[in-house]
């Protein structure tokens, strides 16, 4: 993947939101299955059905309580120290989330009609390698 290469070449955080913004739409739907893309401390980044999702766990100000708030991001939004992982390993950041594709398909009902684009994303990234 040409992208891949030259995000290892020049580790531009630019190149990685760009990477985000394609693997995003191939995340499967609901928290639960989407894909950590990056993380914060307090802030957990996720692609799951075509968008990339903020959520914020804080403890509450009156005891133990936690409080969790979910909002949608751009991926031009997301801050360069974020994605740092996604620069630094953009091969390792991409065996991630084929493994987590994978882990999806077996479980996805045949008839979801995200199962055939996963199967092929994963099968152009396989051949790339």
């Amino acid at each position: 993947m040409g992208l891949v290469w030259e995000l290892r070449k020049s580790g531009r955080a630019e190149l990685a939101r760009e990477l985000v913004e394609l693997v995003k739409d191939v995340c499967p739907p609901g928290v639960e299955w989407g894909f950590e893309l990056a993380r914060l401390p307090g802030v957990s980044y996720i692609a799951e059905n075509g968008r990339v999702l903020a959520l914020s766990i804080s403890r509450g100000e009156f005891g133990p309580f936690m409080d969790t708030r979910i909002r949608e991001v751009s991926p031009a939004n997301i801050p360069a120290e974020a994605l740092s992982g996604i620069v630094s390993d953009p091969e390792g950041f991409l065996e991630s989330l084929i493994g987590h594709l994978t882990q999806w398909l077996k479980n996805a009902h045949v008839s979801n009609p995200l199962s055939k684009e996963v199967e092929a994303f994963i099968k152009a990234l396989s051949e790339k390698k």
